[in-house]
């Protein structure tokens, strides 16, 4: 290996010292290469330009804590910040609450963090959660890992490290990181006990075998909806439509053939792309509603090779909404950087589904097993293993906090889990029971006709959960949380006409096993 000159060792050192063990190694590899077969000032050039494109905010991050950072690391510098803000809280008491809570914000934007649920006009409560928040260092660890996390990411993805001919759809870093984390989720779980008031215990892993926390329980009910789903249209006659909708360029980060940078990046990250598509599905829906029509289905984001999202929709309509529901679709699938080229080809694909060629169902059923398990697919569609591949795409969406599967209209999915947690009712002819009858039978097609069918707006649903205050019994007074919030509403039952039905009559402990 060619040595570093003496006078580039500072150089050199101030532009990788931040960076991950990991990729400092792959960056050095290819600056001896340029070291011994060109020269000091191209390896030089390529460490400038590598910092030059690494995102400022980034770096301005990587100045305060080493990305190489571990979780004690973490835990310290969780206490450290959480000790500043109590400071510059204790040091502006005194002065109007809008100063405390303008130099916190600002202390956390720094740290590249912006809390959640931030206001315009705050009021002196939202400002009082702010800042309970960040004087607790819990709050900051986890925030820390996501920072941390989706930094790691961020460079990599400048780098052009994640591609399919290097590391697909997430960084190896992150993956093995996801890896260790959900083993030490597992081994959380494993040692805590829920226990009833009747003194019935479960160990939390057993609890979370057993929901839709579960891939395989999750795949199953979304199978299960889907082709209830597709049974419903059937019954109706409605057509069923498959449609792709991808990004401009600008927000991919590599070329899917060759793996090269793509000319038209401009730095996006996958929460841009997804923002993106969030924000064109939104005006689609806007233009579907001034005209009537009421598709549902399901859409699935996944990654391109490179970690940038799109989105797969089966959806459902009637067949004479099926042509404006297509101009729909591709107007404003268009309308942002529309002529640009490869625009026509890639930008959005449209698939009218013919019943005797295949069922809908079988559409959209290789991009569920893809993004969760990767069973009884042969290969992916970059030629990777596919339960590898599953295991990455878990990981890129638990870096970017990217939602994978949400149903698209239709009635609700959680009267649908709540009415299989009931006791059979005695009319055997009310709407609830039928209702009940269909969810524990597994069959959405039955439970979506009783629920007012596809012309039914949410409002109008007939069957509506119920929610219940946490109230501290001896008191009356309603619970908070450790921010001083009020805890949030949760789930008491169903209700239909006059009748209601308590669906969770238990109230459960958590407690460490011994």
């Amino acid at each position: 290996m060619t040595e570093i000159h003496r006078d580039d060792r500072l150089f050199v050192d101030e532009k990788t010292n931040t960076l991950p063990d990991i990729f400092k190694k792959k960056i050095m590899v290819e600056y001896h290469k340029r070291l011994k077969n060109q020269s000091r000032r191209e390896a030089n050039l390529y460490l400038l330009n590598i910092s030059e494109h690494i995102e400022s905010a980034v770096l301005s991050r990587l100045s305060v804590k080493t990305l190489n950072a571990d979780e004690d690391d973490l835990n310290k510098l969780a206490e450290d910040e959480a000790q500043e803000c109590i400071m510059i809280w204790q040091s502006l008491s005194s002065e109007s609450l809008k100063k405390p809570y303008k130099r916190i914000l600002d202390f956390m934007a720094y740290r590249g963090i912006s809390p959640s649920g931030l206001k315009v006009e705050p009021s002196t409560p939202d400002m009082l959660s702010i800042i309970q928040h960040s004087i607790r260092k819990s709050w900051w660890l986890s925030k820390l890992r996501i920072r941390q996390t989706r930094d790691i990411e961020i460079i990599a993805r400048t780098l052009n490290f994640v591609k399919k001919n290097a590391e697909i759809y997430a960084s190896d870093l992150n993956v093995r990181r996801r890896r260790w984390q959900k083993q030490k989720q597992h081994e959380f779980l494993e040692n805590m006990l829920v226990t009833n008031e009747e003194g019935l215990s479960f160990l939390l892993s057993e609890m979370k075998a057993t929901s839709v926390s579960n891939p395989a329980i999750r795949k199953a009910e979304l199978m299960v909806r889907c082709r209830g789903c597709e049974e419903y249209a059937k019954t109706k006659k409605h057509t069923s439509i498959f449609i792709t909708l991808t990004c401009p360029s600008k927000y991919h980060r590599a070329y899917s053939t060759s793996g090269d940078p793509t000319k038209n990046w401009n730095g996006s990250t996958p929460i841009d792309a997804q923002q993106y598509l969030k924000t064109t599905f939104s005006r689609i829906r806007s233009e579907l509603n001034r005209q009537g029509i009421r598709p549902y289905g399901f859409r699935v984001a996944e990654p391109h090779h490179d970690g940038t999202p799109h989105w797969h929709l089966l959806l459902f309509i009637k067949g004479s909404d099926e042509q404006s529901l297509k101009d729909i679709f591709t107007h404003y699938a268009f309308e942002e950087d529309g002529n640009e080229e490869g625009a026509d080809k890639h930008r959005i694909t449209i698939v009218k589904i013919d019943p005797n060629k295949g069922s809908a169902t079988g559409y959209i059923a290789k991009y569920i097993s893809k993004n969760i398990d990767g069973e009884n697919l042969d290969v992916g569609i970059y030629g990777e293993n596919p339960t590898i591949a599953a295991r990455r795409i878990e990981t890129w969406a638990s870096v970017w906090g990217i939602r994978q599967f949400q149903q698209i209209g239709g009635a609700g999915v959680s009267v649908w889990r709540e009415l299989r947690r009931m006791d059979p009712l005695d009319d055997p002819e009310s709407l609830m029971e039928i209702a009940r009858n269909a969810a524990n039978d597994s069959k959405w097609d039955k439970y979506f006709e009783s629920m007012g069918g596809d012309d039914c707006a949410r409002k109008d649903r007939p069957i509506k959960l119920v929610y219940k205050e946490s109230v501290d019994i001896s008191t009356g007074v309603l619970k908070e949380n450790q921010y001083g919030e009020i805890k949030a509403q949760s789930i008491y039952g169903l209700e239909h006409g006059n009748v209601r039905v308590n669906t969770r009559p238990h109230t459960w402990e958590i407690s460490r096993a011994s």
